[in-house]
Formats: C-alpha cells, structure tokens, sequence
C-alpha cells in the first residue's frame, strides 16, 4: 500500500529517534531507569519528526491519515511506545528473549494505529516503518552503551526489571487497546478533567496562616530552583536548575525540602501547568494529584489500588466521573502524570514504608507513566524510594533576588496600602528583613514575615518576638493547618522541653555535633520526671511522642549523619537553637545580675553572641528595668576588661542593643561616648575598629535622635579637645564612610537614617575641615585631600608617601580616606566626586592625574604590592570607573591608563590561570571602554598571539611617545608594576 514510503520514513523518523536513544544512553549510566527518555522530550524534535513523517506520507496516504499518522507520532501514546522499547533494548542488549520481549510492544504500537487510523488497512505497513526507525536508532545507542561499560551490577538488574515491566505492561494495554473501538469517550474525558483541574488549581493561597485569600500563580509564585541530591552523592554543591529541566530529564522525580520550602505549592502549580498544556518539558496531558495524607486510613486497610485512588480522585474533588477503563488507558499510555504529594506528612514511619512500597509497586504496574513525589528532605532515608527508579533532587533555598521579587508580588496585592507606595513598601522590607536573611529564604517563612510588615510596617527589631510568631505558626497553626495531630501542646509542655533541650546542645560541645535518639529520649525523660510525671515510665513514653514529634518536623531536629550505632539530630535552624537556648538561660538567671554573671565572659570573648544578645531581649521583655540594668553592668565592666579586643566586643554588644532596645537617656550617652573614644584609640598601625560606628548608625528609629546628636558632640569634643591628633579628626570627618566601607555585613540605612547621618557628617566637616591642612605633612589621607584641592603637589606627596598608597585598599585607613577618593572622585562616570565639595572648594583631580602621567613613568618600580592592592577589590574598581576614560583627553588619559595597570597585572596573573583567552572574551559584555583596554592588554602579557591586537589598541590611543613606550614594555611583559608578597595562587589545570 505505501510502497516506498516506508523506508523514507524510517529515515523521517531517524533523528527523533536517535536523538531519544542517544540521550538516554547518556543518562544512564548514573540513573539508568530514571532517565532513559530524557533527550524524546524535546518538543522542537518531535515536531520535526512530525514534519518530516507527513511529507514523506502525503504522496502514499490521504490527507486525513497523514495527519493522524502524523498527530499519533507527536502524542504521549508514541512516546510511551519509545520509552518501553528504548529501555528494553537497552536491558536485554542482544539477549536471547529480546524478540520475545519487544513483541508484545510492537503489537500495542498496531494497537494505538488501529485506533488514531481511520484507514485500517494502512496499519501494518506504517507501525513497520514506524518500529524499524525505532530499533534502528535505538540499536545504535544501544552499541555506544556496550562500548562505555558503564552499567554496574545493581543498574543492570533494575534495567532488565524494569524492561519486564514494561512488556507485561504493553502486553496488558495492547489487550485493553483491542476492546476499544474509540477513543472518543477517553478523550472527552480526559478534556473534562483537565478543565477540572485548570479551574480548581488556577489559583494559590497565600501561604501564611490565618488567611483563606487565592490569588493567580502570576500574582504571587516564585518559580523555585532545584538542585541535585548532594548530600547523598557526598557533593558539596550542585548546580540549580528548574523544574521543567528536572522533569524533561527524568521520567520520575522526588523533590525533597524543608516544610514550608513550597513543596505543596510547587505540585499544584505543576497540576495547573499540565492541565492548561502550558509545560512542554512533559509531554503529558492530564495530571493526577495524589495527596497523600487524605488517605490514611485507607493505606492502613490495604484494600484499594492505586487505579481505585485515582478513579475515587477524578470524583472527588474534581466532579468527573472516569468511563471504565479510561484511567487504565490514562496510565499505559503515559498520558497523565501522577503526583504523589507530601510523602513527608505521614508521620508514622512504618506507615511510609509502606506507602513508599505502595508507589513503587505502581512504578513498576505503569512504568509509561511520569510520576513526581514530594517528601521533606529529614526523614526520607528512613523510607526512600528506590533511587534507580527516581531522580532525588532537592529544593533550593529563595535566593536574594527570589526574595526581593516575592516580596513585591506580596505587596503588589495588598489592596490596604495605596498602589503607588507597594513597590516603596516591598523595598523597605527587603532592606529591613536583612537581619533575619536566614529566616526568609524559606518561602513560609518569607511570607509570614510580610504579613508581618504589611500589619505593622516593620519587622520586630526584637527577634524573640519574630521567632515565638514563626515557632508557634510551625509548631502548632501549620501543621494544624495541614490536618496533622500534634502529640503535645506546644504551649504547655513543648516549649519548655526545647528550650532544655537547646541549651544542652547548645552548650555541650559534643552534643552541638547532634544527639542520638537514645540519648534525647533519656535527657527529655529526666527532664519530664522533674517537670510534669513522677512515673518515670510515663515521662519515658512521653518523652518518646516528644522526640518524635520533633524529628519528624524538618524545622525542629534533622538527621546530620550517624554514628556507629544511631542516627544523630540536631537542630535544623541554628536561629531556633539560639533562640530556645536563651529562653532557658533567662528561665534559669532571672534577675539583671545573674544573667550579666553568667554572659561576661562570652559576651568580652565574642562567643554566644547571638544568644546573649536574645538573653537580654527576653529579660527586658519579663523584668522592669532588666536590659538597662544588664547594660549599665556592661558598661561598668569596660573599664576594668582587658585586652582591647574585649573592651572592643563589650562596647559592640552594648551598640547593637540600640537596635533592638530603648533605653535610658544616659545609658545612650555612655554607649556613645565609650563607642566613639574606644574607635579613635583603637587606631594602631593605620588598623582602625569602626563596628561601634556602624552599629550606632544602625540604631532604631526610636534611638536614632538621641544617638546622632551625641555621638557628633562626642566626635567634635574629641578633636577640639586635641586639635593636632590625627585619629581623632579622620575619625569625625569620615566616620560614617570608615565604618560602611570596611563592614562586610552592613544593612543600607533608611531613608530617614541616611538624611540624619548626612547631616551630622555635613556639620562636623564644615567645622573641621579647616583643620585637614596640619596634618599634610604626616598623613597620606590628608596630602591626598590637600592634592585634589591644588594645595600640595603630586610630585611631592609620592616623593613623602611613595607610590603604594595611591592604590593601597588593605585597611581601613587607606580605603576609606586615600584610594576611595581618589578612584571614585577622579573616575566617577559623571564627574561628580564621591564627597560634597565642602571641604574641597579647589577641586582639580584632573591636574593630579595628568601629574601622575609623568611622575609614574619615573617612580621606583613595582608601584604596589598585592597585599596593599589586594585581588578581592580589582573587578570593583574597574566597575566603578568603567567607561570614564573616554571623557578624558591628553595627560588626564594617560595619568588614568597607567594607574590602572597594577589592575590589570593582577587580574591577569588570576584570570589567566582559568583560561587565558577568558579575559579577552569576557571585556565586550561590560561595555565600558577602560575596562576593554586593560583587561585585552593585561590578557596579551601571558598570550603572546593576542600581543598585535594589544598593540594596535595602543596605537589607536595616540598616547605620548613615553607613556605608549612604557605601556608597550608592559604588555610585551618586560617590566612589572606590582610586586608580589602573598604567595602565589596555583595554576588550575586546564584539563576538560
């Protein structure tokens, strides 16, 4: 009937097929079963495959049947047919019993024809053709399988199980198939319950509890990145990746993560996505949401199977009612895709087991259907499912940039703020969450706090406050929310419990390492005996519901490992550790006295910072005049602490109070004058301690009058008390830039706070800035200021304070008062210094660049060393000064080209270590003009073939004879301008 067409769509269909086959063998060698039809999911293939198979039909065939040849060759049934066959020969690879084995499979495949073909009589030669591309292309992947080895025992046997499943299973569709005269019935269902689930599904409950509000996935979702398994594979990392490209990968997937972590939320949005046909990474046309803590009892009984589930899903809660057999059909035919949600919620272990036996039991019954489960990631091992079946990946943490555009969907829907002020709202909290960053990057969490922030517009400086809201919300609303029996009450006996427990742990070295279920099972037995029960076998059976109940919620204890005997837990958030672990000390040491007793020393020593710092928030918060009484003992104890870091950490700890406490007038006094002082005489060897600085500046609105005010008499007193003392007046005049360039943890001040800071700093320059010029001749921050204003030469600031500082970033001294300004003022894209003219009415750093030009070029050489010009700043600052060359002409340019080759040099000595044509490839995506130059002349000093192209740049430049002279000896490598103190780093190996 077709004659030749069947050979010409043998050759249609070869590069789908072969593409399905070669991605497959490629993936399984690490998940030989999981990811066989991985690469058959691309849609763009099939489509071609599509294509090309009805051209080569339309000359042998009606119009009508090329079409349904061609639809067929595009659907979940086909692809069902390649996934059976490709694992099959990949299982059997030229086993005696292939034939046997793959011909129930070629019988479903004339099956599926009969029933898309109007034209019968064409069957038999298309599904020929169709299977000889087939095993063609499988064939010859099967060939580069063999000549890998790459199979182990283990995978070889799941291989060959799985491939019987997969016969018996077509032998049971192609027997179901030949009882349908039409798809018709299936169809319309199939089309009735995706619109069932598109409707119920469209829309997601705002996540925090309390609140029955739905809105579109549009309004609110936050795509979640997934990674790999690595803690099981032993790998500290793994990249992230979405979900389409985790499902177009693997035929079945289990997302573990934290609860709260969006595991729910990520299932239905799935559900919806199929359902609409609006992910194409699965080629499935209906989903089936299995949640699996609504049928408990009914997994207890042990009397229905998964197809009874389902059909009893499809009724409730979707209203459709599946003719007899069309789930069957659903399920071989890989046209739905099954979702087994919240693995994690069947608290009962052994019930898991079975549960987990259950799913897989279904595996292998319908291995042509798709499957994803859910489970929380603590606890999984003690049931996982069979990893040569499923893929475990995991869910990734929110990162920074998930956590600004959550929170702007969040309040974009807040309807009681007006609409202009939600996107000013959503900034504000982004900023003012930065403390508790570790809190948010959970979705739950995440959403709670802005509940929180949309209610009282801000986020409890007083974290006890925050953690007792998130505590109660995980120990009791949400799970009572998700309809699990909490064997406690938190309120009564729970927290009590976990504030014990959390201080041993917290303060036993060993037991930080995690706790062995015997040994928390005998330490909440004693601790119950003392508490509540004076049988000591009723607190043993309490205290095993308790730990139970604690290892079962991912957020309270996790599994970190084992030792020879017993899995050890310990807490999952080290945030709840500390914040129960306070709570108990103030339980125990409850008056201002005792806790101050007992903190001292952890407090001088910068250790139990966190823990000390909620101590005396809980103590505030339960005994009058607690944390101004706590504070006045530490502030007494500064006098009499030694070393310096002490006095240091004490009067830190007493700055960072004004965060979270307001307390009395004269307590905010001395913690400025002690923080203030103690960062001008800290100064030693040009090493400066300017945290008190910042922590005060980071004060509470309600502190922030008070504090500003002191702090700038303290400051204006200390340097009119001692006018000629260098520390004092680099400290009033660039505190604030000090203290937020050299932090690596600092939170961006509030509006208001910037304008308040701007201020003070604004009025101590305009009164001290006449006292910069008695120190040209003993600082190099202050000659650098007297240059920039045309009062001292450059010429003799390199001859007082040679070469090296114009560049030194390596401490605070430096790089907030010398290279900051000198870089950012001199190089600002737009010309505007970094600082207000109001102490540099003669601005001129462009006289002191073209200065530069000549006296460079006669300076002693190396210019600076890698410790003063450290590598971490080098990206930085061609950033910040990208593209402002092109603004400057004659010696301006040249001062600025070479003071950017010590840069240069050492991001090439680095960068080329990874690829020395990596610099090249990378400066056009910057886009600013400096930034292209140096880094195509620092790339040509470790490639001689890139030197030319160096060069006619050089050339185009049109530099004077000196300067291109010396720029050409650099890029050949003839002469350096950084010498090296810090040992070198290792070349990486370029190995592929």
């Amino acid at each position: 009937m077709l004659s030749g067409a069947g050979a010409t769509l043998v050759a249609a269909c070869g590069p789908a097929v072969g593409r399905a086959a070669g991605g497959a063998a490629a993936k399984l060698a690490a998940a030989p079963v999981a990811g066989v039809v991985a690469r058959w999911r691309n849609r763009k293939t099939r489509q071609a495959l599509a294509d090309s198979t009805y051209d080569a039909l339309c000359p042998h065939l009606s119009p009508e049947v090329a079409r349904q040849t061609v639809e067929f060759l595009d659907s979940p049934d086909f692809e069902s047919i390649a996934l059976s066959v490709t694992t099959q020969v990949y299982a059997s690879a030229g086993a005696k019993n292939e034939k046997k084995e793959l011909a129930s499979t070629f019988d479903r495949l004339k099956e599926f024809l009969s029933i898309h073909l109007t034209d019968r009589g064409v069957v038999d030669d298309v599904a020929q053709a169709v299977w000889s591309a087939l095993r063609q292309k499988v064939m010859e992947s099967v060939e580069q399988v063999k000549a890998a080895d790459s199979f182990s025992p283990e995978s070889r046997a799941s291989m060959v199980k799985i491939a019987a499943c997969h016969a018996a299973a077509d032998a049971k569709s192609s027997e179901q198939l030949s009882t349908i005269g039409d798809l018709a019935s299936y169809n319309d269902f199939e089309r009735q319950l995706a619109d069932q689930i598109k409707n119920l599904h469209s829309t997601m409950r705002l996540p925090h509890a309390g609140t029955t509000r739905k809105v579109p996935y549009s309004k609110l979702f936050v795509e979640p990145k997934l990674r790999g398994n690595a803690e099981k594979k032993g790998e500290s990392r793994s990249p992230v990746r979405g979900l389409d490209e985790v499902i177009a990968s693997n035929h079945r997937v289990v997302i573990l993560g934290d609860p709260g972590g969006g595991k729910s939320t990520l299932s239905l949005k799935l559900a919806y996505d199929i359902a609409r046909s609006a992910f194409p990474a699965s080629s499935a046309k209906v989903p089936l949401l299995f949640v699996l803590r609504d049928y408990v009892e009914s997994f207890r009984a042990s009397k229905d199977s998964m197809v009874t589930f389902l059909e009893a899903i499809c009724k409730n809660p979707y209203n459709v009612n599946p003719p007899s057999g069309a789930v069957e059909y659903l399920l071989n035919s890989g046209r739905a895709l099954v979702i087994f949600d919240g693995l994690d919620e069947l608290t009962d272990t052994s019930l898991r087991r079975k549960v987990t036996e259950f799913v897989e039991s279904f595996v292998y019954r319908y291995p042509a259907t798709p499957v994803l489960v859910t489970s929380r990631r603590v606890g999984y091992n003690e049931a996982p499912l069979d990893e040569s079946l499923f893929t475990a990946v995991a869910l990734a943490e929110l990162s920074e940039h998930q956590v600004s555009s959550y929170a702007a969907k969040w309040f974009s829907l807040d309807q009681t703020v007006e609409r202009k002020r939600r996107s000013e709202l959503a900034a504000s909290f982004v900023r003012e969450s930065q403390f508790v960053k570790d809190l948010r990057k959970n979705p739950l969490m995440l959403s709670l706090m802005c509940g929180i922030y949309a209610s009282e517009h801000y986020i409890p400086s007083n974290r006890p406050d925050l953690y007792q809201k998130c505590a109660e919300l995980l120990f009791e609303r949400w799970d009572k929310q998700r309809g699990i029996v909490i064997p406690l009450p938190f309120n009564a006996h729970v927290r009590q419990a976990l504030n014990a427990l959390a201080l041993r742990m917290y303060t036993d070295p060993k037991a930080q390492k995690g706790l062995t279920r015997t040994q928390l099972v005998s330490f909440m037995t004693e601790f119950l005996v003392t508490k509540r029960f004076d049988d000591e076998a009723v607190a043993e059976d309490a205290a095993n519901q308790f730990v139970d109940f604690c290892t079962g919620r991912a957020w309270v204890l996790t599994d970190m490992g084992s030792n020879t005997q017993q899995s050890l837990y310990a807490f999952t958030h080290r945030t709840f550790l500390e914040y129960f672990s306070a709570n108990q000390l103030v339980r125990k040491n409850s008056t201002p006295e005792k806790l101050f007793d007992v903190l001292h020393e952890r407090i001088a020593a910068q250790e139990w910072e966190v823990v000390a710092q909620l101590s005396l928030q809980i103590l505030s918060q339960n005994v009058d005049d607690g944390g101004d009484d706590f504070l006045e003992l530490v502030l007494s104890a500064i006098q009499d602490t030694e070393p310096l870091s002490h006095k240091i950490n004490l009067t830190a700890f007493a700055a960072r109070s004004l965060g979270f406490m307001v307390p009395r007038p004269q307590i905010v006094q001395k913690i400025c004058e002690q923080s203030a002082l103690l960062s001008i005489t800290s100064i030693d060897e040009g090493k400066f301690n300017y945290e008190t600085l910042l922590l005060l500046m980071e004060c509470s609105p309600e502190n922030l009058e008070l504090v500003s005010k002191n702090l700038k008499d303290v400051l204006r007193a200390a340097v009119e008390t001692h006018p000629d003392e260098e520390k004092a007046l680099l400290t009033a005049l660039f505190f604030r830039r000090l203290a937020t360039f050299n932090s690596t943890y600092s939170v961006p001040l509030s509006a208001r706070s910037g304008e308040v800071w701007d201020s003070v700093e604004l009025e101590l320059r305009q009164m001290l800035a006449p006292l910069i010029s008695r120190h040209y001749d003993a600082a190099f921050w202050a000659a650098n200021i007297g240059a920039l204003r045309g009062d001292v030469s450059m010429a003799s600031v390199i001859e007082r304070f040679g070469t090296a500082p114009l560049w030194s970033f390596e401490n605070t001294y430096w790089s907030a008062a010398n290279t900051g300004f000198l870089f950012h003022a001199a190089f600002a894209a737009d010309g505007t210094p970094v600082y207000t003219n109001d102490f540099l009415e003669r601005y001129t750093p462009g006289r002191c660049l073209a200065s530069l030009a000549s006296l460079l070029l006669e300076a002693p050489r190396p210019w600076v060393t890698d410790v003063e010009l450290p590598r971490h700043v080098l990206y930085p600052i061609l950033r910040a000064c990208n593209g402002a060359i092109s603004n400057k002409t004659g010696a301006e340019k040249e001062g600025s080209l070479l003071m950017f080759l010590p840069i240069g040099e050492l991001l090439m000595e680095g960068e080329s270590r990874k690829s020395k044509s990596g610099l090249v490839r990378r400066s056009p995506r910057t886009g600013g003009l400096i930034m292209n130059i140096i880094l195509k002349w620092a790339s040509a000093r470790s490639d001689p073939a890139a030197r030319p192209s160096a060069l006619a740049t050089l050339r185009g430049l049109n530099l004077s004879a000196n300067v291109a002279h010396f720029i050409t000896q650099w890029i050949n490598g003839d002469i350096d301008t950084v010498v090296h103190v810090r040992p070198r780093p290792p070349a990486r190996s370029r190995a592929r």
